[in-house]
């Protein structure tokens, strides 16, 4: 079946490039978002992109058919079965095994579940290379299972490989969270430097990450490392987003608390500006849209009367309706943890929460990547994530604008308009083009 929209192109001169995510639509989520936006911009410069992913009906990922409409005419998608390992853990979870989850990721399935997929994905990877004229690949992780199919394509096969790396790996917050044993971080460690030497260009989506990688590899080419953030696409905003004032205080967040992102600081945070009399608790409210189990969000805080009152969960929206809820927040929620493993970690978020214009609430790392991105727009309040008191004094005073209606923002649209999809499809374009000559 063809979706989508029809380009203007002239095919013969169009030049196919693979794209290899694992998560792509219809599976839904944030994390589909830099996969679909490449390859709906990427014929605007000269490039055919030809997906392979994970087929989402085996997948424990919500689905947005919404976003099908966004790919370019015939975009080729090879899908594969999968064996997801989550609906697994999804069983021993159910069962109280947890133990069991945790001592399989960490010691059985290396570097992740996906892993699972790699000969499915090597079978339908052999048909692509043998009948789409296929010169570059960029290969994207997480999963980190991944990094096999880009050694694959360098063994086996004359053509460039990008590797894009949306979270940083070795240094991530994902294997601090884990603790994985020494022995999985050296394999790890040894498996990574491979990759990243021999892979053609390396793309990271923040410059901290760029920075840490250079560290960790002195040895390489300083230019072998592009930053392409994640960004926001100006046709998913087609109307302005104004200020509003709701009859309560209202703070939105979209996407999924997980692993170390869990909030219990601004839950502390709101009940005692409320004991202090700084917060009214009938005039706010938390709304939080996205995958999420209440037990983990609230934590210490959920049988607490007040927080109950205040904070309110919502199951998955379409991406189409998570930019449309953006409209009716006075204050939009960004939560990142505090911590080396932190510093490089820019959530997909922050870019359509800029683009909103709205006032956004930023509890991360004061001095990592999201912060230098988040400072010069001109419409974050940035409260640092490990201090309790920069949190409540930066929701007090939000809040205190809010009840002054006195709320509002200036943000710099020169400097937000960067992160268009479009505008970074061409950064993209021109690394595809670099690596021909």
């Amino acid at each position: 079946m063809v979706y989508g929209f029809i380009y203007q192109e002239n095919t013969r001169t169009m030049k196919n490039v693979l794209l290899i995510f694992y998560y792509f639509p219809p599976a839904g989520g944030s994390g589909v978002q830099r996969g679909l936006k490449f390859a709906k911009y990427l014929p605007e410069f000269g490039f055919r992109p030809v997906i392979l992913c994970a087929d989402s009906r085996f997948l424990k990922q919500p689905r947005d058919y919404t976003l099908l409409r966004e790919l370019p005419n015939k975009v080729k998608i090879f899908r594969t079965f999968a064996l997801d390992i989550n609906w697994f853990y999804k069983l021993l979870w159910g069962l109280k095994l947890n133990k069991i989850v945790n001592f399989l990721r960490r010691n059985v399935f290396i570097p992740d579940g996906e892993i699972l997929w790699l000969p499915f994905a090597i079978h339908k990877l052999k048909k692509i290379m043998a009948t789409n004229n296929i010169n570059q690949v960029l290969v994207s992780v997480p999963p980190y299972s991944l990094i096999f199919l880009a050694k694959y394509l360098k063994k086996h096969y004359q053509t460039k490989v990008c590797l894009d790396f949306r979270d940083p790996w070795s240094f991530g917050i994902g294997r601090k969270y884990l603790k994985p044993p020494d022995w999985v971080t050296a394999i790890e460690n040894r498996w990574e430097k491979e990759i990243v030497t021999r892979a053609d260009q390396v793309i990271c989506v923040s410059s901290v990450m760029i920075e840490e990688f250079r560290h960790l590899y002195p040895y390489l080419d300083k230019n072998k490392f592009v930053c392409i953030t994640n960004g926001y696409d100006e046709k998913d905003f087609p109307v302005s987003l104004p200020p509003i004032r709701n009859a309560k205080f209202t703070i939105i967040y979209t996407g999924s608390f997980y692993d170390e992102l869990q909030p219990d600081i601004l839950w502390q945070a709101i009940l005692e500006l409320i004991q202090e009399g700084c917060l009214n608790p009938r005039k706010i409210a938390v709304e939080i849209y996205g995958r999420n189990f209440r037990n983990f969000v609230l934590g210490k805080y959920i049988t607490d009367p007040i927080l109950n009152q205040i904070v309110h969960f919502h199951g998955y929206i379409n991406h189409r309706n998570s930019i449309q809820i953006l409209r009716a927040a006075d204050v939009l929620l960004l939560y990142l943890g505090s911590g080396e493993a932190q510093r490089a970690i820019v959530t997909a978020k922050v870019f359509e929460y800029l683009r909103s214009g709205k006032p956004i609430l930023a509890i991360i790392d004061s001095s990592g990547a999201a912060a230098d991105i988040l400072k010069p727009a001109n419409t974050a309040f940035i409260a640092d994530s490990s201090s309790i008191h920069s949190i409540k004094e930066t929701l007090g005073n939000l809040y205190r604008l809010w009840e002054k209606d006195k709320l509002q923002t200036e943000p710099k649209w020169d400097y937000i308009q960067q992160f268009e999809r479009k505008a970074l499809t061409a950064k993209l374009a021109e690394v595809f083009s670099a690596l021909e000559q």
